[in-house]
């Protein structure tokens, strides 16, 4: 089992109930599945971090990680 431990800071904050969604995938899968599954749009994200790396939405992932989410519209 992949666990995705998404973190959601900035402007995701105030759509999104908590600052962190989990989701649970049998097979690796991608940054773009990852967040049509979590209903977030990728035209509000500015950038992607999974560990140290930034990475882009074909970024495959084959084992549990936290991925990072940086929006386009900062904190006001």
């Amino acid at each position: 089992m992949i666990k995705i431990s998404i973190n959601l800071g900035g402007y995701f904050k105030f759509k999104f109930p908590s600052n962190n969604l989990e989701l649970n995938y049998s097979k690796p899968v991608t940054i773009h599945q990852i967040l049509e599954n979590a209903k977030i749009s990728f035209v509000d994200v500015s950038f992607i971090k999974v560990r140290d790396s930034i990475v882009k939405e074909d970024y495959l992932l084959a084992e549990s990680a936290e991925v990072k989410l940086f929006p386009i519209i900062g904190e006001g």
